[in-house]
């Protein structure tokens, strides 16, 4: 399954202002400016309709480190009889543009890098979804620990099941 694909941010006083995210294997151009919304190939998106965590359908990664290992584990557990599915597809980016076109209806991981998510975590929040840290803290580039959904009572639904199992 073809999931690479380039994903670029640019941040202005550390505030990210324009992103851009391409998967080639679909042609499908995500682009996002601060205040201007998101789109996809020129048409606007917006972030799923799902209101419960039951209906979320949730997509994560594992990075290599024992301890993310360990934090990944402990959130399948805990999300798994209470979300809709659970997805590891292998892209951050990715899994950040479909947060923000609905086809997720949230992305989290226990340790990325701003390079990762940046663009992404734009998208998402023009999208009208939510992205914090793992805490619910304002997104910033130097988050690792993140969450991106699409807001309200998910978001807060899923961080309080994450931070219960302990992943904090």
């Amino acid at each position: 399954m073809p999931l690479c694909m380039p994903s670029i941010a640019v941040a202005y006083r550390g505030d990210v202002v324009v992103g851009v995210i391409y998967d080639p294997h679909r042609n499908e151009m995500f682009s996002a400016i601060k205040g201007e919304g998101a789109y996809m190939n020129g048409e606007a998106i917006q972030v799923g309709k799902q209101n419960t965590i039951g209906d979320a359908v949730v997509a994560m990664g594992s990075p290599p480190a024992v301890e993310s290992l360990e934090m990944s584990l402990k959130g399948v557990k805990a999300l798994m009889p209470k979300v809709r599915t659970i997805r590891m597809l292998g892209s951050a980016a990715l899994m950040l543009a479909w947060v923000a076109n609905g086809r997720l209806t949230c992305y989290w991981e226990y340790d990325l890098s701003s390079w990762d998510i940046a663009a992404g975590a734009l998208l998402v929040k023009e999208a009208g979804g939510n992205f914090t840290d793992l805490e619910g803290k304002p997104y910033n580039v130097r988050v690792r620990k993140m969450i991106a959904s699409n807001g309200g009572n998910v978001h807060h639904e899923i961080l309080k099941e994450l931070n219960s199992a302990g992943v904090v």
